[in-house]
């Protein structure tokens, strides 16, 4: 300090004086926080001690109250699950039920008094179906959605019912995808 400019002595306590009166007042600041949690006058969202104590538990009914698991897996009807487009009345494929081993799709699906026809496959729909050995999918079917390229490694034979009759078989899914529906179903006239 000696030797120093009485200048610099003065701005160096002034910067002492300002780390000391911002850190006490953030001391204070943390200190009044920590008394009202303990009090139990904060409110909830920004209670540490009330988060603390319910660690561990899960308020499902108040948190997902509106979450319904029917919007992600699709809702179930027979052995398959869709996801329904009331726009169009469409049916999209999501994935069997489990424990199916010859997964049939139908044409046509009814659901609470509504007819649905089945227009398309869910990309992982083929993947999703794990344990099945065979799928069946109806001549109505227009979209794959890449769904060929992910089928899982238990699905031995898919077959497409063709309209008018008959099927198409496709081994372990070999050669099925969105050019061999245009080539094998007509497309509806518009």
């Amino acid at each position: 300090m000696i030797g120093e400019p009485a200048e610099d002595r003065a701005r160096a306590r002034r910067d002492r004086i300002a780390l000391r009166l911002f850190l006490g007042c953030a001391a204070a600041l943390l200190g009044a926080y920590a008394c009202a949690d303990a009090a139990g006058v904060l409110p909830r969202e920004l209670s540490v001690r009330w988060r603390s104590a319910h660690r561990g538990e899960l308020d499902l009914d108040r948190r997902y109250a509106e979450f319904d698991p029917d919007l992600c897996l699709g809702i179930a009807v027979g052995d398959t699950r869709y996801r329904f487009n009331y726009a169009t009345y469409h049916a999209i494929v999501t994935r069997p039920l489990f424990g199916v081993r010859h997964w049939v799709v139908p044409e046509e699906v009814r659901f609470e008094g509504d007819v649905f026809t089945v227009t398309a496959l869910d990309p992982f729909a083929l993947l999703n179906a794990t344990g099945v050995e065979t799928v069946s999918l109806p001549p109505t079917l227009r979209h794959t959605n890449g769904a060929e390229a992910l089928a899982c490694r238990e699905l031995r034979t898919l077959t497409l019912r063709l309209p008018g009759g008959g099927a198409r078989v496709f081994p372990q899914a070999k050669g099925f995808g969105e050019e061999t529906l245009r080539r094998l179903a007509p497309q509806p006239s518009e």
